[in-house]
């Protein structure tokens, strides 16, 4: 609903709605989650009791929006991580983020809502392990800094992808609700150039291991409700009101993205024949599939699907659901499917043939995580390796999506935490399909 300005009268949080004290203030955000041609997302988090208003002023026709919906969790000691639904906005145009808390620095935030056309050219950002560090933990991993963040900030893309591992749970973070919150909240306010990046586009976000559990958590993670809990609260992502764990679609023009939980239902290593994404999950995925008349089809999964080496987590130690999924989008002829994968702290491209269809796995990692050792993995080399695509360096994915209607194409590129290109690879729409 829009209003004229000097008509507004500011959203108020409903609890605080009576408060006589001064505006709260601004931890971190403004930070843009999911993003269609008529509704936005908005996460910010604050701390303090009172009125204040968070709006989205159009910068075209000046009109201001405010929010609908909210959700919102919090710590005990008056944190509090906030989601913003808007709509009614309009299709193509800019807004900005406009807030009455109380604020040191606010980063400039800014987007612009999608156009609702079958066909456009698209470009996008991802990747995966964004470990950033401070106090004690800084002395066990100096290397992880936030430059990366500056570059990516400074590429006018329309999204950037999170494929998981987006921060790490150290020590005791894991342990409890309240050291969950602490952790999401100490890298979103600390960073300032990470708070720029997150305010430049739209956010879609997966979790791995290390932003669910322990290292290598599966399903029976103790504090999983917990862990979801947190998860959601920060990660301003657009669900199915029936799904209840982290997995959801959304889709820009011809290209749609399958957002998958790896972490929830994953038995634990050893079962061949168990769960790793999980019947229900799986069940939705497929229809999805189906479903979808998308020119490009992105399955995002925190591990990597096609490699068979034993190197690491990989959707293939799941062999009897791994190969089922990739038999079903054979067996159906589900064109445009290709896999956006992280965790691996180093970058490749897979390819493999599955009975006549080419798929291919882009695994992209890390961003500001330590890097693989080159030796570390020369026992384990991946023969399905795109020549020329493995990089031991911090880095992150971009895709951009061009060509006419029938005749589209994606270039897969690789930038260097400098913002050098690295490798680039073309792939075809009509590449992906069974032959």
């Amino acid at each position: 609903m829009k209003y004229c300005l000097y008509a507004l009268i500011f959203w108020i949080i409903p609890e605080i709605a009576f408060s006589q004290t001064a505006s709260p203030a601004l931890t971190a955000g403004p930070l843009i989650g999911s993003v269609t041609p008529t509704t936005a997302k908005v996460w910010i988090s604050y701390k303090g009791a009172g009125p204040f208003s968070v709006t989205l002023v159009d910068t075209v026709d000046k009109t201001i929006s405010n929010p609908i919906a909210s959700h919102k969790i919090a710590d005990k000691y008056g944190d509090t991580s906030l989601i913003l639904d808007y709509t009614g906005l309009k299709a193509g145009h800019s807004y900005r983020v406009s807030h009455t808390l109380n604020a040191k620095w606010t980063p400039d935030c800014k987007f612009t809502t999608q156009i609702d056309v079958p066909v456009k050219d698209l470009d996008f950002l991802f990747g995966s392990c964004a470990l950033l560090t401070t106090g004690f933990w800084r002395a066990f991993f100096p290397g992880a800094d936030v430059r990366i963040y500056r570059r990516m900030a400074h590429t006018q893309t329309n999204f950037m992808v999170w494929l998981g591992d987006n921060l790490y749970y150290l020590g005791k973070d894991y342990k409890s609700y309240e050291n969950m919150f602490a952790r999401n909240l100490e890298v979103r306010s600390k960073f300032s150039l990470m708070r720029k990046f997150l305010a430049t586009q739209p956010n879609y976000a997966i979790w791995d291991d290390h932003d669910y559990g322990w290292n290598d958590a599966d399903r029976t993670f103790p504090l999983k409700d917990t862990a979801l809990k947190v998860f959601r609260g920060f990660w301003p992502n657009t669900y199915e009101d029936n799904i209840k764990q982290t997995y959801f679609t959304f889709r820009y023009n011809d290209a749609e993205f399958f957002m998958t939980d790896g972490r929830w239902w994953r038995n634990p290593p050893g079962d061949t024949t168990g769960d790793f994404l999980g019947p229900e999950q799986i069940k939705w995925l497929k229809e999805k599939l189906l479903k979808s008349n998308a020119t490009f089809k992105f399955i995002c999964m925190g591990s990597q699907i096609l490699n068979d080496n034993n190197h690491g987590e990989s959707y293939a130690h799941y062999p009897k659901e791994r190969n089922d999924l990739l038999n079903y989008i054979v067996d159906n002829n589900i064109k445009g499917v290709i896999f956006l994968t992280g965790d691996k702290h180093y970058t490749e491209l897979s390819k493999r043939e599955w009975r006549g269809y080419p798929f291919y796995d882009f695994t992209s990692s890390p961003i500001s995580s330590p890097v693989l050792p080159r030796k570390g993995l020369k026992p384990y080399r991946n023969p399905l390796s795109v020549k020329g695509t493995v990089v031991y360096r911090k880095n992150y994915g971009r895709i951009k999506i061009t060509g006419p209607e029938g005749n589209r194409s994606m270039r897969l590129e690789t930038y260097g935490k400098g913002g050098k290109l690295k490798w680039n690879y073309t792939i075809k729409s009509e590449e992906l399909s069974r032959k």
